[in-house]
């Protein structure tokens, strides 16, 4: 059996490195895990360790990401605005109910001695109401205001924004929620634990779900997004820690016996062809957003979707035109396309081009 790694204490200095999977471990580390790439070791020292983890690129236009931003922003006012009017409003009454059971009397004082049952009932009906009512908001509508603006745990989206503004490529990490449980039934194949990571995993890294989302909308019951991270992950790319392209989309998590390892999405849930397809559209519209390009993937899948919608079906012939079109594409931009498809692995595996 690998020996154990020694787990350091937590630390979210930048600058601190975090130890190397012994050689022996990683030789024996099941697939589809693989060792994380040391170029993440300057983020991964800032990460606890009982979370899954997925980083990626958001290129979306910097404006559309302001329109989005500005709906939650609008909505936690509101929130704010009407919780304020409700603290003003009901604020008097909680006090005269303060000042009675003090021995203040007001008009608030039940005197149930002159008071009927039916009367004594009601106005304690009455009044758990409103106490029913206020615990209802400060323990269900308070948290997402607070969260919103003041939220410590892991940042909060405002002070991300505040910090890092509103950018074409912007660094994504997102981190489990309550579904994950660190467990080392995770690296045993076919297990139940490794079946739930494997499913949540690639529902989140779905390329066309991906490409309709910005990043403040991958927000969801699954996953959250670790303002912190975000703004640690862009602070180590402004210093030259890393690089953009370190984040394109990479899966992780801790391992006791391994330390951090990466999730090779290919094998990640669903059938071997369906995961690699997965995988190498991911690669192909990652490279493209590395490089500023990502509008020639869209226009690609447009590309593509529209050819093989013509009669005739989308065969070898048609795809070798369509290829040829795209070339001129890729051309147009200044990217060289064999190249370029070299790079991520060439084109065997990507749907719709399975004759190539």
């Amino acid at each position: 059996m690998a020996p154990k790694s020694k787990v350091r204490a937590f630390n979210r200095a930048p600058k601190s490195k975090i130890p190397s999977a012994p050689s022996s471990a990683s030789s024996k580390l099941p697939k589809p895990f693989a060792p994380a790439p040391k170029s993440l070791e300057p983020l991964l020292a800032t990460l606890p360790k009982g979370h899954v983890y997925i980083t990626s690129i958001d290129s979306h236009p910097a404006d559309f990401k302001k329109k989005i931003f500005l709906v939650p922003v609008f909505m936690n006012i509101l929130l704010l605005l009407a919780m304020f009017y409700r603290i003003r409003s009901i604020g008097p009454y909680y006090m005269k109910i303060c000042h009675s059971l003090m021995g203040k009397k007001n008009e608030l004082t039940m005197n149930t001695r002159k008071m009927t049952r039916e009367a004594i009932g009601m106005e304690i009906l009455r009044r758990t109401a409103s106490f029913m009512v206020d615990f209802v908001i400060y323990v269900f509508v308070w948290p997402w205001p607070k969260a919103f603006f003041i939220g410590q745990a892991i940042g909060n989206p405002v002070n991300w924004r505040l910090k890092l503004g509103f950018k074409e490529r912007e660094i994504i990490v997102r981190r489990s929620r309550r579904w994950f449980v660190q467990s080392k039934s995770l690296l045993e194949e076919g297990s139940k634990e490794q079946g739930l990571l494997f499913n949540n995993v690639g529902r989140a890294t779905d390329p066309m779900w991906m490409s309709e989302k910005t990043g403040y909308l991958m927000l969801n019951k699954e996953w959250d997004l670790d303002w912190k991270s975000m703004v640690t992950a862009a602070k180590l790319v402004e210093k030259g820690d890393m690089k953009l392209d370190d984040y394109k989309t990479t899966i992780l998590l801790h391992d006791d016996d391994f330390g951090w390892v990466v999730i090779e999405t290919a094998e990640a849930g669903g059938s071997l062809k369906e995961e690699e397809g997965r995988r190498k559209i991911v690669a192909f519209k990652d490279e493209l957003t590395v490089m500023g390009k990502e509008s020639l993937f869209f226009r690609w899948i447009e590309l593509v979707q529209y050819e093989s919608s013509q009669p005739g079906g989308f065969g070898p012939e048609q795809q070798k035109k369509t290829m040829e079109k795209a070339r001129q594409l890729f051309e147009n931009e200044g990217i060289d396309f064999d190249k370029f498809w070299e790079k991520v692995g060439g084109m065997k595996g990507m749907p719709g081009m399975d004759e190539m």
